[in-house]
């Protein structure tokens, strides 16, 4: 019993230490997808791999053609992620999904026990199961992420007031406010407006795109108030206005949020009750069914 929990143990280390092993190795940039995310488009596939555990996902993704949705590809860009990344993570649980099984059925073989086909069986249901893993997690975290993008939107809105209190252009405040941040969406509209001032062109019409690429519709009434008051129609209130209706509206929404979950836990707070109130008449009831 003591051998099996010690060797138990010894996996779980050393499943532990490939995590950290994974963790360590950072992530190169590569200008190809920079400049994709300034063109709206996918990196080209035809593009040299990245060193690393990264190169090794895409390897992984391209060879193999795993396949990744649009609603998967919105995610990872919502949670700053590489697609490398995301299959390095399926490989990692899909790995030691079947490997953690197999190696133990090995160890009680050498151990001169019988064994079967138990093991295998396992280790394979492990691998499904460890491959699949890598999407729940990647779907249990998209309302916080999306929560909190829209807090972070928020902010976005009171730095871009004080820019424009401090008589910076639309344009330029915008911009400023945007830059104070390295989060995955405020990064997303710095790298939108610098592509809208090379080519020369307004950038509303780029925040709204992002709006709908990040599912954010906050940003696309910004970017309506931004426009007419760039136009000259002087909308300075107008747009503190607005903004305090979105965090007001925002605001309601999560207490709507939070009154629903409290309205959830209510169930599970009257069982014990339930439970309770059957004890205390079971007796009285057996003795009249008895009688």
């Amino acid at each position: 019993m003591m051998l099996g929990l010690a060797i138990a143990c010894g996996m779980v280390a050393g499943f532990g230490a490939l995590l950290v092993v994974k963790g360590a190795v950072s992530a190169p940039l590569r200008l190809g997808d920079a400049l994709a995310v300034l063109d709206r488009r996918l990196p080209e596939t035809e593009e040299p791999l990245p060193p690393g555990l990264d190169g090794l996902g895409e390897r992984v993704h391209r060879r193999l053609r795993l396949p990744l949705s649009a609603k998967q590809q919105k995610l990872l860009l919502l949670q700053g992620r590489a697609v490398g990344d995301f299959f390095v993570e399926k490989l990692v649980w899909t790995v030691a999904g079947f490997f953690l099984p197999t190696m133990w059925g090995g160890l009680q073989l050498a151990l001169g026990r019988p064994v079967g086909l138990t093991p295998l069986l396992v280790a394979l249901a492990g691998a499904v199961g460890g491959f699949f893993l890598a999407d729940v997690r990647l779907r249990s975290g998209a309302e916080q992420r999306q929560r909190a993008a829209v807090d972070g939107i928020h902010t976005f809105f009171d730095l871009v007031v004080l820019e424009r209190l401090a008589n910076a252009s639309a344009a330029q405040a915008t911009a400023n406010a945007a830059a104070i941040s390295d989060a995955p969406l405020f990064r997303r509209i710095t790298s939108g407006l610098e592509r809208a001032r090379m080519e020369q062109v307004q950038p509303w019409p780029e925040l709204r795109r992002i709006a709908e690429e990040w599912d954010v519709p906050e940003l696309a009434d910004f970017a309506d108030v931004m426009q007419l008051e760039e136009q000259g129609a002087g909308l300075a209130e107008t747009l503190r206005a607005r903004v305090r209706e979105l965090r007001d509206a925002h605001l309601s929404a999560e207490k709507e949020r939070a009154q629903a979950a409290s309205e959830s836990m209510t169930l599970w707070m009257t069982i014990p009750a339930l439970l309770l109130g059957c004890a205390l008449l079971a007796p009285a009831l057996l003795k009249l069914v008895g009688s």
